[in-house]
């Protein structure tokens, strides 16, 4: 039996806060990771995308991160 968990919307809402508080304290791997997480469950969620581009450190994927979040409708 294969049983898919979808997560809430308060649930990645507080791990995107999760994620910022983490970044804000210079731990960005986990926030990095956080992040990744709440792509994977929800790949339009531009405050992510944006976030995520302070974590990386490679610049074609820092702008990668911001052209998922501009094509993102606000």
């Amino acid at each position: 039996m294969n049983i898919e968990l979808k997560s809430s919307n308060s649930d990645l809402t507080e791990a995107v806060q999760s994620a910022v508080e983490a970044i804000r304290r210079g731990d960005l791997g986990q926030g990095r990771a956080t992040l990744t997480w709440v792509l994977r469950e929800n790949p339009s969620d531009r405050l992510a995308w944006l976030w995520m581009a302070c974590c990386v450190t490679d610049e074609p994927e820092r702008d990668e991160c911001y052209r998922q979040a501009a094509k993102i409708a606000i």
